[in-house]
C-alpha cells in the first residue's frame, strides 16, 4: 500500500477559502425574547409557590405550631392546678388562665391564654381583656382563631341553645349553657342580674376573599353560668392595641419580620452558595432546613400583620 503525502491529504480536504467582507456576529433573532420568557417564568414560579406555601401555612402549617404551644401550656397549667398556683385575677399577657371545653364544638381542654393579641393567640383561645375570667361574677369574653392555628373556634357559631360550655380555672370547674348565638348587628343580651355569670366565644367568620383566609363578620355565642358563680378578681385594663378584626402594622412585629427575612435572604444565599460549591445532595442535605426554617418563622411574624381572629 502506497503512503499517502501531505499534498495529497491537503488535496483532497479542500483549499481553505477566506471570506472578505464584514462578519455578523450579532446574537440569533429571538434571545432577547427567549430571556425575557425565562425570567417572567422564574418570577411566576416564584410567585406561585410563595402563595402556596402562605395557604399550606394558614391552613395546615399554622395548626402544628398552635398544638405545640399548646402542649407546653396544658402541662404548665395543670401544675398550676395540682398545687393551687393557678391565676385568679389579672396576670401577664400570654399566661395560661384557664381550660376551655365546648363538646358539639370539638372543642376539649384547650388553654386559654391571657390577652388577644395576635401573638397570643397564635398559641391559642385568649381572655379578652377589661373583663373577669370565666366562673366570676360578672362578663367574660374568650376570642379565638376560625381559620389558621388550627381553628379552634371554627365550629362555635354552630352552637345552639342549652349546649354546654365548660371552663375551669384556679377557682374550679363551671358549667355554662348556651343561650343563643349573634352575629355584627344583633340584639346583645340583657344586663346581668347580680351575682350572675355570663360567658361569651367570640371569633370571625370565614370572608369571601383569599380563598376563605379573610375576615368576615364577627360571631358571638353568648351562654349563662347554671351554678353559683365565684366572686371577682382583680381584672385587666382593656388592651387598646388588640386587632382582633383587623390588621395593622405594630412596629415589634415590623422589625421581627424584617430580621426573620434577612435570616431567610442569608439561608437562600448559602443554599445557592452550596448548590454550586458542593454536591446537589450535600446542598439539600444541609441547606434545605436552613431555607425551611427561616420561611417557617417568615410565615409565623407575617401573620401577626393579620386580624387576630381569622
Amino acid at each position: 500500500m502506497s503512503a499517502v503525502t501531505t499534498d495529497e491529504r491537503a488535496g483532497a480536504a479542500g483549499p481553505t477559502v477566506l471570506h472578505g467582507g464584514v462578519v455578523d456576529a450579532s446574537p440569533p433573532p429571538g434571545g432577547q425574547q427567549r430571556r425575557v420568557r425565562v425570567g417572567s417564568s422564574h418570577i411566576l414560579f416564584g410567585t406561585a409557590f410563595l402563595v402556596g406555601w402562605f395557604v399550606l401555612y394558614m391552613v395546615v402549617l399554622s395548626g402544628f405550631e398552635q398544638s405545640h404551644a399548646q402542649s407546653s401550656l396544658y402541662h404548665q397549667f395543670r401544675t398550676q392546678l395540682a398545687l393551687a398556683t393557678a391565676p385568679t385575677g389579672a396576670v401577664a399577657p400570654g399566661t395560661p388562665v384557664a381550660l376551655l371545653s365546648v363538646p358539639d364544638a370539638g372543642i376539649s381542654n384547650l388553654v386559654v391564654v391571657e390577652g388577644t393579641r395576635p401573638e397570643q393567640l397564635q398559641d391559642g383561645p385568649g381572655h379578652v381583656l377589661g373583663g373577669v375570667l370565666p366562673g366570676q361574677q360578672g362578663s367574660s369574653v374568650i376570642a379565638g382563631k376560625s381559620v389558621s392555628f388550627g381553628a379552634p373556634f371554627a365550629r362555635v357559631g354552630e352552637l345552639s341553645a342549652g349546649d354546654p360550655v365548660v371552663v375551669t380555672t384556679g377557682q374550679g370547674r363551671f358549667v355554662y349553657d348556651v343561650i343563643g348565638v349573634r352575629t355584627d348587628g344583633d340584639p346583645v343580651p340583657p344586663p346581668l342580674e347580680d351575682g350572675s355569670s355570663r360567658l361569651t366565644l367570640l371569633t370571625s367568620l370565614r370572608g369571601s376573599g383569599l380563598a376563605g383566609l379573610q375576615a368576615g363578620s364577627s360571631v358571638y355565642v353568648d351562654a349563662v353560668l347554671a351554678d353559683d358563680a365565684v366572686p371577682a378578681g382583680q381584672t385587666a385594663p382593656v388592651d387598646t392595641q388588640a386587632r382582633r378584626m383587623s390588621g395593622g402594622l405594630d412596629p415589634t412585629t415590623l422589625a421581627l419580620l424584617a430580621l426573620s427575612l434577612q435570616g431567610l435572604v442569608a439561608a437562600l444565599a448559602g443554599f445557592v452558595w452550596a448548590w454550586f460549591s458542593w454536591s446537589r445532595r450535600a446542598a439539600w442535605i444541609a441547606g434545605a432546613p436552613c431555607v425551611l426554617a427561616a420561611l417557617w418563622l417568615v410565615s409565623s411574624t407575617s401573620t401577626r400583620l393579620l386580624p387576630g381572629l381569622v
